[in-house]
C-alpha cells in the first residue's frame, strides 16, 4: 500500500543542476547517451526540445549524497510516473524485470545500493515507477534510470517524484513535445536516405493518412513542398536513439 504523507515544505530549488534537494534527473538519449538539455526550467515545468515521434531516451536519477532514500520498509523513495492524458504519447520502461522479485534489476545502478528496488505500479489515472535505494552500500552518483519512448505527436509530461517531500504531488514534470519523424526508413538516424525519400515525392499534391507520402507530408497538408523541406532540416542528422 501507498502511504499518505503530509506534504512538508518544498525545499530550495538548485535550477543549475535541476534538483529537488539532493537528487536529480538528467535526460540523454538511449544508446548514444547523448544529452538532452533542456530549453527552458520554469519549475516546476522543465521543459525539452521537440523530438520525433519514435525517439528513445533514457531518465537518469542521481543523487550526489551517499543517504538512504527508501524502502526499509519506511517507504519513502521516489517515483518517475505520468498520469493517463499523456498514455497515448509516451511510454515509460524499466529494464530487466526479476519474476520472482519482481524488481527491475537493470534499471537500477550499484550506487543505489545492496538492496535497491525498481517496481512498477499503477493506480486509477497514474502509472509509472517506483525507486527505492537500499539501506548498505549507497553511493553518491547515478541511482536509477528508466527509459522512455515517443509513441505519438503531441505532449508528455513525466512526473518526478521525491517522496521524502510528497507521495501525491511531483516536484516537477520533464515535458517532451513530439512531432513527426524525420527518420523515415526508421534507421534510428536523419541523414541522406531520408532525404531521398522527401525528394522521391517533392511536389505530390496527393498526399493522405495514414501514410502521407511515406512521412514526407510533415505539415499532413496534402503536398510535399518547401515547408516539408524546412521542417525537414530542422533535424538534419538527429538521432532517436
Amino acid at each position: 500500500m501507498r502511504k499518505l504523507l503530509f506534504l512538508v515544505s518544498p525545499l530550495i530549488l538548485g535550477m543549475a543542476s535541476l534538483a529537488i534537494g539532493e537528487v536529480s534527473t538528467r535526460v540523454r538519449l538511449a544508446k548514444t547517451k547523448t544529452p538532452i538539455e533542456p530549453n527552458e526550467v520554469n519549475l516546476p515545468i522543465i521543459k525539452y526540445p521537440d523530438i520525433m515521434v519514435g525517439t528513445k531516451l533514457s531518465i537518469i536519477v542521481s543523487s550526489d549524497v551517499n543517504e538512504y532514500w527508501g524502502d526499509g520498509f519506511g517507504n519513502d523513495g521516489g517515483s518517475l510516473a505520468f498520469e493517463e492524458e499523456y498514455w497515448d504519447y509516451g511510454v515509460l520502461l524499466a529494464r530487466d524485470c526479476n519474476e520472482s522479485t519482481p524488481d527491475y534489476e537493470g534499471s537500477h545502478f550499484p550506487a543505489a545500493g545492496n538492496e535497491a528496488i525498481v517496481w512498477d505500479w499503477e493506480e486509477l489515472g497514474i502509472d509509472g515507477f517506483d525507486l527505492y535505494t537500499g539501506s548498505t552500500g549507497i553511493e553518491s552518483g547515478d541511482w536509477f534510470i528508466i527509459d522512455y519512448n515517443a509513441t505519438s505527436v503531441g505532449i508528455c509530461k513525466v512526473g518526478f517524484y521525491d517522496h521524502t517531500i510528497s507521495w501525491y504531488d511531483p516536484n516537477y514534470y520533464l515535458m517532451f513535445s513530439h512531432v513527426r519523424t524525420r527518420d523515415f526508413n526508421n534507421d534510428t538516424k536523419v541523414n541522406f536516405v531520408d532525404y531521398a525519400i522527401l525528394a522521391s515525392h517533392w511536389q505530390v499534391t496527393d498526399c493522405d493518412e495514414p501514410n502521407w507520402c511515406e512521412g514526407a507530408d510533415l505539415d499532413t497538408d496534402g503536398q510535399v513542398d518547401a515547408n516539408d523541406l524546412t521542417l525537414f532540416c530542422k533535424f538534419w542528422l538527429e538521432k532517436t536513439e
